[in-house]
C-alpha cells in the first residue's frame, strides 16, 4: 500500500521525519499529532496509520516530489499516492472508524458493555449492507465482510441469548426493540423462531430467579385480587347488601373475554415490559437506574445486577479481528 510505504519511509529515520516537519510548515499543514507506524497484524493500528496520514497530504506531495530518496522508494510501489488514493482512504476512514469505535466500547472495564453487544453486532450488519459505493474494490471487501459475519451471526443456532436479555434489561428499549432487530436481521422463518426463543429463555431466567426469592407482599395482594373476583362471580359478593353492578360487569367481562380490568395478575416481567421505556438520555446511567427499582421490580432488580455484570470481551481492543480484516482493508486501499 503506497499510503503504508510512505509513512514508513518518513518514520525510518530522525533525519527523513525533520524533512517531512519542513514539508508541513510549507505546506502550512496544522497538527498537534504526528503521522503514526501500524502493525500489519492490527487493523485498529492501520485505521490510526490512516487517519493521521490523511492529514498531511500535501506535505507528504511536497516530499515525494523533493526528496529523491522518496521517490526511488515509492517508484518500488509504482509511485507516491496520487488524488485517487487518498480519496479511497477518506472514503473509507468513516466505515472503518466505526468498527474501531465499536471495540472500544465493547472491551470497556469501566462501564456496563451487555446491553450494548446487540447494537454493536447488528448496527455493523446495517453499515456493511448499505454501503453503496461505486469503486468495485470496496463493493467487493463488502461482500466479504458480510459473508464472514453470516459466518458467525447468520445461523440462529449459534448465538448467546444473553446479549438479547442484557438489551430487554435495558429500560430504554426492552422487548418489542429487539423483536424489531431480529425482525430486520433475518428473514421471517429465522427471525421468528429466534424471537420465541429469546422470549423462553427470558421467562425460564425470570422464573428461576423468581423462585429464589420469598414470597411477597404483592403476590398476597394479586391473591387476594383473585380470590375476591372468584367469589363474586360466582354472584354472592355484596356491598353494604347491595350488589356492585360495576364490579359484577367487570366479572362478566372477564370471563366472557378472559381480559382482566386491572394488572394485579400481572407477573413483575410482564409489568415491566409493559411499562413505558425510560428516554435516551446523555449518559444514562442504567445500573444507577436498576439500583432504584428494588421495591419496584425485586425480580429483575437481581436478575439485572448478574446479567449485566457479563463483561462482552476480556480482550484488548487491537485483538478484536483477525488479521483477515487487515487483508481486505490493504485489499481495499491497494
Amino acid at each position: 500500500m503506497k499510503v503504508r510505504t510512505l509513512v514508513r519511509y518518513v518514520r525510518s529515520s530522525p533525519a527523513r521525519l525533520q524533512k517531512f516537519k519542513t514539508c508541513i510548515e510549507e505546506e502550512k499543514e496544522d497538527s498537534k499529532s504526528l503521522i503514526t507506524l501500524d502493525v500489519e497484524t492490527r487493523w485498529n493500528s492501520t485505521f490510526l496509520m490512516l487517519e493521521s496520514a490523511i492529514k498531511f497530504k500535501k506535505a507528504f506531495a511536497s516530499l515525494y516530489m523533493k526528496d529523491s530518496s522518496c521517490f526511488k522508494e515509492l517508484r518500488k510501489v509504482g509511485g507516491g499516492p496520487i488524488e485517487d488514493d487518498w480519496k479511497r482512504v477518506s472514503s473509507f476512514l468513516p466505515f472503518l472508524s466505526i468498527f474501531y469505535d465499536a471495540t472500544l466500547r465493547l472491551s470497556g472495564s469501566r462501564y456496563v458493555t451487555c446491553n450494548h453487544y446487540a447494537h454493536e453486532i447488528y448496527g455493523t450488519r446495517l453499515m456493511i449492507s448499505n454501503i453503496s459505493d461505486d469503486d468495485e474494490g470496496i463493493k467487493k471487501m463488502a461482500a466479504q465482510m458480510m459473508s464472514k459475519y453470516d459466518k458467525y451471526y447468520g445461523n440462529i443456532d449459534n448465538i448467546n441469548i444473553m446479549m438479547f436479555v442484557g438489551v430487554i434489561l435495558d429500560p430504554r428499549h426492552k422487548l418489542n426493540y429487539v423483536n424489531w432487530i431480529v425482525h430486520d436481521s433475518y428473514d421471517e422463518t429465522q427471525a421468528t423462531l429466534l424471537f420465541l426463543k429469546i422470549k423462553m429463555v427470558l421467562q425460564s431466567l425470570f422464573d428461576s430467579y423468581a423462585s429464589s426469592m420469598p414470597p411477597s407482599k404483592t403476590s398476597d395482594m394479586s391473591s387476594s385480587t383473585s380470590t375476591s373476583l372468584s367469589n363474586f362471580t360466582q354472584g354472592g359478593t355484596q356491598r353494604g347488601g347491595k350488589i356492585d353492578l360495576q364490579q359484577l360487569m367487570a366479572s362478566k367481562f372477564q370471563r366472557d373475554t378472559g381480559c382482566l380490568l386491572t394488572s394485579a395478575n400481572k407477573n413483575e416481567l410482564e409489568k415491566y415490559l409493559e411499562d413505558a421505556c425510560e428516554s435516551h438520555v446523555l449518559n444514562f446511567d442504567i445500573l444507577q437506574w436498576w439500583k432504584d427499582q428494588p421495591k419496584r421490580y425485586p425480580i429483575l432488580h437481581r436478575m439485572a445486577k448478574d446479567v449485566l455484570a457479563i463483561p462482552i470481551s476480556t480482550v484488548a481492543s487491537e485483538s478484536a479481528f483477525s488479521t483477515g480484516v487487515v487483508s481486505l482493508i490493504l485489499f481495499a486501499l491497494h
